[in-house]
């Protein structure tokens, strides 16, 4: 038993050295299909709590799109890449084939924005956020993860409030057979604000 779980913590150090495909996108003018925040609810085992301590960018104009702190709006699995906001096919499973995939869709509310210029001077606002993840045994176990996942900002003439993540965590290698749970953890770097996302998959 020992001998089994030294492997599945050795090729998980592995794996998510290189593991990460993650973006952020949001209704600017260049998304013409984004849609209104649609739902209130967080799927099943989703643990959001935002942080009260604000760290951000004195350029930050304090502004928000929600008065309840940040959190999640809505986080669910997909079966494939999200093409916009609100459009995406939700996966009825968390249950995931080796080498299949895993990607999360995440609808953040209550970030700030950032006063920042073009190169002519004009006035437009930032969004930023920072990314991190654990993978852990059901038990607990920590057996891989990555902090400073890149996703991309968002520069917009408007305060942008569709926003979504689409968080792919690729298995490079097949993960082992078992129950697992993804700790997701996400940064508002114009606040310094973040909330966590629990999430049990299982690899069969």
């Amino acid at each position: 038993m020992k001998n089994k779980s030294s492997k599945i913590v050795f090729l998980f150090a592995l794996l998510f050295l290189a593991v990460m495909g993650s973006s952020l996108n949001g209704s600017n003018h260049e998304q013409a299909n984004a849609q209104g925040l649609s739902d209130t609810n967080s799927t099943g085992d989703t643990n959001s709590t935002g942080d009260t301590n604000s760290t951000g960018d004195t350029n930050s104009t304090g502004d928000t799109n929600s008065s309840s702190g940040f959190y999640s709006n809505k986080d669910l699995f997909v079966t494939s890449e999200p093409s916009g906001f609100g459009i995406y096919e939700e996966k009825n499973s968390t249950s995931y084939s080796p080498g299949e995939s895993i990607i999360l869709y995440i609808e953040p509310v209550g970030f700030e924005y950032n006063n920042v210029t073009d190169e002519d001077g004009t006035p437009l606002f930032s969004i930023d956020f920072g990314a991190s993840f654990l993978i852990t045994s059901s038990n607990g176990t920590i057996l891989g993860g990555q902090e400073n996942v890149p996703i991309g900002n968002i520069i917009s003439h408007n305060q942008n409030k569709e926003v979504f993540i689409p968080f792919t965590v690729t298995q490079s290698v097949p993960f082992p057979a078992g129950d697992y749970v993804i700790i997701y953890k996400i940064t508002d770097e114009n606040s310094g604000k973040t909330f966590e996302l629990n999430k049990n998959i299982t690899i069969k």
